[in-house]
């Protein structure tokens, strides 16, 4: 047996070995990636008291207002009723 390669062959090997390697590397990195860090708006614990009623909600849920330079969080329903007086 003839154990030798051509050059046609190694030529063809070394043509393709950075496309799959790249190809290997890529899947890896996108498969240990894919699920981190879905959650990030809020860390874990962080809610504002409303300031009428004392609800715990994120702040995104809350609705400010300001008064003598300082804020005040108030829910929904707070928030409406203190309008309205």
């Amino acid at each position: 047996m003839n154990a030798t390669i051509s050059p046609e062959q190694l030529s063809g090997f070394f043509a393709v070995a950075p496309l799959l390697l790249g190809i290997i590397i890529y899947t890896v990195a996108w498969a240990s990636k894919r699920n981190e860090g879905h959650d990030r708006t809020v860390p874990i614990g962080q809610t504002f008291a409303c300031a009428g009623c004392g609800k715990r909600s994120v702040r995104e849920h809350m609705v400010p207002q300001a008064h003598e330079g300082a804020v005040s969080y108030y829910c929904t329903k707070c928030a409406s009723t203190a309008r309205a007086v």
